[in-house]
């Protein structure tokens, strides 16, 4: 049965280059073995001679200075003579170690790609390539991936949130927007009831016989006035509660209930109660409590210029005032 060629292009590749390897390093190491037996003799008679220049071995006491001198000069000419023979056997070994590392990364090279190849086109079999599956670190493997994909979900569902959070926020600035209507409907409120008890108060005295109707007739006229003066009494109570709703329109909420990190131990910031991103802007009031705020969130496009308050301390600068 004939077989196709080139059935297996990466693995032929890869056995290619691993044959390449040996042969290649051993041709270069035998090149730089014969640049060394070129200096083989030169190479200890330097060593040799740096030592007697450097533990001056000479004698002193028999030689006069300037003699003394003189040997000393000679020794360095005869060590630079030296260096001068050996430096182009030195010179040519560099460069046959450059060219070694040049073809050596060549071939490290083509056994990537030949890999690459092996694998787009599976000639290695995943169980020989990975592993048996029932291992304990594919376990772990499996493991970790489900951890990720749990925390990418939370991301998201914090994401979503957010964006609730930013919708509620536009809402209340709607509200906030028409802060007249409230206190209008409660002014209303008070004069329907203050109608409804006349109305009431005028049937009872009409039931009531002729004997007391010098009373009755007086004691409607009282009450009316009783109604007029609390319906008067019950207007500084309504501006308290439209000033009380006003602010909670306007998001003046305590903050401590809130979470000051998240799991992963990033502080969290603005009315979304997220983490730093983007552009944001600091609050420039004393002890603000969330004290940045992304520009989405407080419905900026650009930084403000100068000083910027959130809506929570231009409302304690309001009660201060």
């Amino acid at each position: 049965m004939s077989t196709p060629a080139n059935l297996y292009p990466g693995l032929n590749d890869i056995a290619d280059v691993l044959e390449e390897f040996p042969i290649e390093t051993s041709r270069y190491i035998t090149l730089l073995h014969e640049i060394d037996a070129k200096c083989i003799y030169s190479r200890p008679d330097l060593n040799k001679r740096i030592d007697a220049f450097l533990h001056d071995s000479f004698d002193k006491s028999t030689l006069s200075q300037e003699e003394f001198k003189v040997k000393k000069l000679r020794s360095l000419t005869e060590i630079n003579g030296l260096f001068e023979e050996l430096m182009p056997s030195l010179e040519e070994k560099m460069h046959v170690s450059s060219i070694m590392m040049e073809s050596l990364q060549e071939l490290n090279n083509r056994l990537e790609l030949a890999y690459e190849v092996a694998i787009r086109n599976e000639e290695i079999p995943a169980k020989l390539r990975l592993g048996q599956d029932n291992h304990p670190a594919m376990h772990l493997h499996h493991e970790l991936m489900d951890k990720i994909d749990n925390k990418t979900s939370n991301k998201t569902s914090q994401a979503l949130r957010s964006e609730s959070r930013r919708e509620a926020m536009a809402a209340q600035k709607k509200q906030t927007s028409t802060p007249q209507s409230q206190p209008t409907t409660q002014k209303q409120r008070a004069k329907q009831q203050s109608q409804s008890q006349a109305a009431s108060e005028d049937e009872k005295s009409s039931n009531k016989g002729k004997r007391s109707g010098s009373k009755n007739s007086n004691e409607p006229k009282r009450k009316k006035k009783r109604v007029t003066t609390e319906v008067v009494e019950r207007k500084p109570e309504s501006a308290k509660a439209s000033a009380a709703s006003a602010a909670q329109d306007a998001g003046l909420l305590h903050y401590e209930d809130r979470p000051k990190t998240n799991e992963y131990g990033e502080p969290l910031y603005c009315y979304c109660n997220q983490v730093a991103y983007g552009e944001m802007v600091g609050c420039d009031g004393e002890n603000c409590e969330l004290e940045w705020f992304h520009l989405p969130c407080i419905g900026l496009a650009t930084l403000p210029k100068g000083k910027w308050y959130c809506k929570d301390c231009l409302y304690k600068m309001k009660l201060k005032q």
